[in-house]
């Protein structure tokens, strides 16, 4: 192993930390829950790969990292060995609490503060994926890491350029467009209406011819020279009646002269 400076932890910048052969810890799909998994991955300068080292104590630091805001903690707080480790909201929990051990050749043991144990990594794998537990130190290379400062994200520049750009789009003057006036052609279009209601003028007349023949309704006063009707009233043949008189039987009471 080739012989490297020890890197000097500073409270406000950002670190990686890789094992042996290159991988980085991370958390597990950028994940900002609490629980999340920190695991080994190929390094690929994300901010949920980077870490910073939250001082507590002479040589002891909480790791958080820098897209989720989380500390390295290990699960249910155990201490034996095989405990994985997660992430964790910052609390003042012991299992939050990690030493540096620097050794010869730049790199580092990460201990945990409670356990007394190793950072290590499952089954010595060099898988991306790969998960972390604490262990008892064994001087393995999969309790070794190399802390180095962490690179700006790549996408940040990139961001920064693009607002210079919005500011040219006011150059698409494409509201004077309306200059084409297009709606004043119906203006021709408004004259043809005017002709249309002149026509019924000349229909008009006609309605006044179709009265006048109604004027042979006078023939029909030729029908009261009907008095032939006046005739009936010689009908006082009907007062001949009373020359009823005959009725005057009753006058053969004469006989009465019997008395005599």
């Amino acid at each position: 192993m080739k012989k490297t400076a020890q890197t000097i932890i500073s409270p406000d910048k950002f670190y990686t930390i890789a094992s042996a052969d290159g991988r980085v810890l991370e958390v597990a799909d950028f994940n900002t829950e609490n629980g999340a998994d920190v695991r080994l991955w190929k390094d690929a300068g994300e901010l949920w790969q980077q870490w910073a080292f939250v001082r507590a104590g002479q040589g002891v630091y909480r790791i958080q990292n820098r897209f989720t805001g989380k500390m390295i903690d290990l699960v249910a707080g155990g201490v034996v060995d095989g405990t994985w480790v997660h992430q964790w909201e910052g609390a003042s929990a012991s299992s939050q609490l990690w030493v540096l051990e620097p050794t010869n050749d730049g790199r580092v043991k990460i201990k945990s503060n409670l356990a007394g144990k190793c950072l290590d990594v499952v089954g010595m794998s060099q898988e991306d994926g790969a998960h972390l537990q604490i262990w008892q130190d064994v001087n393995g290379e999969n309790q070794f890491w190399t802390i180095a400062p962490a690179k700006e994200p790549k996408a940040a520049p990139k961001a920064a350029a693009k607002p210079a750009k919005k500011p040219a789009a006011p150059k698409a003057a494409k509201p004077a467009a309306p200059k084409a006036a297009k709606p004043a052609a119906p203006k021709a279009a408004a004259p043809k209406a005017e002709v249309k209601p002149a026509a019924p003028k000349a229909a008009a007349p006609k309605a006044e011819v179709k009265p006048a023949p109604k004027a042979a309704a006078p023939k029909a006063e030729a029908k009261p020279a009907a008095p032939k009707p006046e005739a009936k009233p010689a009908a006082p043949k009907a007062e001949a009646k009373p020359a009823a008189p005959k009725a005057a039987k009753p006058a053969k009471k004469a006989p009465a002269k019997k008395g005599k």
